[in-house]
């Protein structure tokens, strides 16, 4: 009779991420709100809306990849 083995033998090592991508990260956002924020101001504010739709796209993407831990 065998027994399975109670705990997995398939660790996966988890990527830490380094501050330099924390920082690359957090600047591309400040980048893309402060771009949006001026478009609002120098355009109007239709440019909000559009942004949003812009980025269902995007929000669907990541949910997906988010969900299946890509």
């Amino acid at each position: 009779m065998t027994v399975a083995p109670t705990q997995s033998d398939d660790h996966h090592e988890e990527d830490a991420i380094s501050p330099k991508g924390v920082a690359l990260t957090i600047l591309f956002i400040v980048v893309v709100l402060a771009a949006v924020i001026a478009g609002s101001f120098l355009i109007g504010p239709w440019v909000l809306g559009l942004t949003a739709l812009a980025f269902v796209p995007v929000i669907y993407i990541v949910l997906f990849l988010l969900t299946i831990g890509g």
